[in-house]
């Protein structure tokens, strides 16, 4: 998993100097939310998508959420015209989203994700929580803690037919957080980050397990990135819609839901989309522009292949809305072996 995380983040290395510039002005030390909703095993779609929308935290939350109840008050699926509110939301400067689209042909990456990958990394994890745990006694009950969810993952994992297209969603959800943690921690060294992500069955599985897993590997990329290491930052919280039985944070997610849906709609490389609600949105917000960046994994007979989508304006005339006449690509999911 790790070589996979090594691998989008070379492929998504112009992502660090954009994401950068776009923050300038923005001092270290600041608060940070990372929104995160998810488009995936939907045999309509195109692809599997999984948007993170990185917002400062420039205001307090109760007047975020009531700008965005105000601008969309319901999500992508629920309405035949994007909300232009949002689409200002998402191309302001306190906004930057990183988007990582993965053919559905794929099914999530099975043949690098496999079921021995995934048993044998969580045994290796485990051991380096232990690790940890000796080298900070303090913090020995936290990490006890996580070491029994790790375990708990490692017995599914063992079983002769675990859920593996909901545990590869899993890891794959905790490695590009993970990138994205890694993205906003080298160029702001923030105070704090919040990670809100839609409720998904990903979330619940042993206690959250996916937000163990990226912040396991965050702080593992950081010890192989080598530097001095302040261990009390970024403080990083979770939180899922009810988690808390308090914030629903329904209006947060609709900033991601709206990439997501997007995303996992488009078909490439034609760049043509089912439904002319998305067209807006892409062209908008992923048309020659600065803050919202695209990673495409692609599986090959070798191996995965990772790489940066760009896209310019298209030729006069052209058309991005699918022609009633034209199928839908459809493509099956394959049964695991």
């Amino acid at each position: 998993m790790f070589d996979l995380i090594q691998l989008v983040e070379r492929s998504g290395a112009t992502i660090h100097a954009d994401f950068q510039r776009w923050f300038e002005a923005i001092p270290a030390a600041a608060v940070w939310n990372i929104l995160s909703d998810y488009s995936v095993g939907d045999g309509a779609k195109q692809n599997d998508a999984f948007s993170f929308v990185v917002l400062l935290n420039h205001d307090t939350y109760a007047n975020i959420a009531s700008y965005v109840a105000a601008a969309a008050p319901s999500d992508i699926k629920s309405t035949r015209t994007p909300s232009e509110g949002l689409l200002d939301y998402l191309s302001c400067p306190v906004a930057f989203s990183v988007n990582f689209v993965v053919e559905r042909d794929s099914v999530y990456l099975r043949n690098l994700v496999t079921q021995s990958m995934m048993h044998g990394l969580t045994g290796a994890l485990r051991g380096l929580v232990r690790e940890w745990g000796e080298a900070e006694p303090p913090n020995a009950a936290f990490y006890e803690a996580l070491d029994g969810r790790l375990r708990r993952l490692e017995v599914e994992l063992a079983r002769r037919q675990p859920s593996l297209n909901l545990l590869r969603q899993i890891f794959l959800v905790a490695a590009f957080a993970s990138v994205v943690l890694g993205i906003v921690n080298d160029a702001k060294s923030p105070l704090g980050v919040r990670w809100i992500s839609d409720r998904d069955a990903m979330f619940d599985r042993h206690g959250g397990i996916a937000f163990d897993l990226a912040w396991i590997f965050f702080q593992a990329m950081r010890r192989h990135k080598g530097g001095v290491i302040d261990q009390r930052r970024p403080e990083i919280a979770f939180g899922t819609p009810g988690m808390d039985g308090i914030n629903e944070y329904a209006e947060f997610i609709r900033l991601p839901d709206l990439l997501a849906g997007t995303l996992a709609d488009m078909k490439l490389p034609q760049m043509m989309f089912t439904h002319r609600k998305f067209v807006p949105v892409f062209h908008r917000l992923f048309v020659d522009t600065p803050n919202n960046a695209v990673i495409e994994l692609v599986a090959r007979p070798d191996g995965v292949t990772s790489r940066r989508l760009a896209f310019g304006h298209p030729p006069a005339g052209a058309s991005t809305v699918r022609r009633s006449s034209e199928p839908a690509a459809t493509p099956g999911a394959d049964a695991d072996p």
